[in-house]
């Protein structure tokens, strides 16, 4: 096959989205041709302006762990006749992203002209994904989307991208908590795969290097990863922490992620038993899981929520918030706590485990067996491409159902 993958940001810029379409590429590549288009390649959140009016003037590429990308630029010629639209984009929405969508698919026609089936990844706005659509209807040729759907975009305000859920060939959903999600706004459920999502680690962590780094010696640690967004929960744990001093002072809570502006005035003034990193590499990332006692992510918008993943691969319990998604993916008192994302619940579901070493032992076990099971990127990439072969083969998408996992597959479980 001849995949064609699109989505707005690609690493070296590295999210959630990015790590799930990266980790099937980087393993379809073995045995299919894979492109990635997109448009950014270094952080930034200006989903409308920095995709359009501000988006880079030049194209890209290059070539992450054996996957080419086009990173595709818009000249100032093309941005300006963009103006009028993206100024009145939330006026007229729709007629805006389809003359968007227009110009982003001029840019790589020719790539979807050798695809055999186009991949989008929503993020940010509309208009790459509804030009991956258009380019994938003129070519005839079947388009698949990833919407990693969050609770918060069922609204009115989110009607465009609802339009282009159902209008897809087939959803790549990672939990029945979203399929369910989907369901709700019209997408046909025999349209519908869920395939998961797995860890994204280096090789090795070392996680007494970690401690020595950051003076945590040999006292419990809470760990936290995730970029530092409000509905990340970041406050909740923040306000745990007192809570959890009262009963286990000597704790240490180790926050990482790249911080935001909405969240910012909470990392001011931190007792010195909180360490507060921003965004680190892979190594440091898998170091710090290897440290850690507990893994806490009291998140309240996830679509399935990787970094559980990561910390069971390291043997370690997690906590995670009491909605559908996270709960899809932490078993209940077997591999971790699913609780209120608040900070009474949160201190006491950590206070038992850091003082019940044996149950945190069996609840990281238990995470780890999960993860070789289900969520490695050899079992995750062959249930998607199953879900290709039955769209090029014209058949219904059987994805949702449990795919056979081929024992000979080429194996790389971690991205470098």
């Amino acid at each position: 096959m001849n995949v064609l993958y699109t989505l707005t940001a690609y690493p070296p810029f590295w999210g959630g989205a990015q790590l799930l379409i990266h980790g099937l590429a980087r393993q379809l590549r073995h045995e299919h041709a894979v492109q990635v288009v997109s448009q950014w390649d270094t952080p930034r959140s200006d989903w409308l302006l920095g995709t359009t009016l501000n988006a880079p003037l030049d194209t890209r590429a290059y070539v992450v762990d054996g996957v080419p990308v086009r990173r595709i630029g818009l000249p100032h010629d093309v941005r300006a006749g963009l103006k009028p639209w993206v100024y009145g984009y939330w006026a007229a929405q729709g007629p805006a992203i389809e003359r968007i969508s227009a110009v982003l698919a001029d840019r790589f026609a020719d790539l979807a002209g050798a695809a055999d089936l186009i991949h989008n990844c929503r993020i940010g706005r509309e208009p790459l994904t509804a030009a991956s659509l258009a380019l994938a209807r003129r070519r005839d040729i079947p388009f698949v989307l990833s919407p990693v759907h969050h609770p918060r975009w069922g609204s009115w305000l989110h009607r465009h991208y609802h339009r282009l859920y159902r209008a897809a060939d087939a959803i790549v959903a990672l939990t029945r908590g979203e399929r369910d999600l989907l369901l709700d706004l019209g997408v046909d459920e025999r349209k519908i795969a869920i395939t998961g999502m797995g860890p994204d680690l280096a090789p090795t962590g070392d996680g007494v290097a970690f401690r020595a780094a950051h003076g945590l010696g040999q006292d419990p640690v809470v760990l936290f990863v995730g970029q530092k967004y409000a509905y990340k929960g970041v406050a909740a744990l923040l306000n745990a922490t007192r809570r959890v001093w009262e009963r286990v002072p000597e704790t240490r809570f180790v926050f990482i992620g790249r911080p935001t502006r909405e969240t910012a005035g909470l990392f001011r003034d931190l007792d010195r038993r909180i360490v507060n990193l921003d965004g680190v590499d892979l190594q440091t990332k898998t170091d710090a899981y290897a440290a850690c006692d507990v893994f806490c992510l009291p998140s309240t918008q996830e679509s399935f929520g990787g970094v559980f993943t990561e910390a069971w691969t390291f043997g370690k319990p997690v906590i995670g918030a009491d909605i559908a998604a996270v709960s899809d993916v932490i078993d209940d008192a077997v591999n971790g706590f699913i609780c209120p994302p608040a900070a009474g619940p949160l201190a006491d579901h950590l206070v038992h485990l850091l003082l019940n070493p044996g149950l945190r032992a069996r609840f990281g076990e238990a995470g780890r067996r999960k993860v070789a099971e289900r969520y490695t990127w050899p079992a995750i990439a062959a249930r998607t491409e199953a879900l290709y072969r039955s769209l090029l083969a014209g058949a219904e998408p059987t994805a949702t159902r449990t795919v056979a996992v081929p024992a000979d597959r080429p194996c790389e479980e971690t991205l470098a």
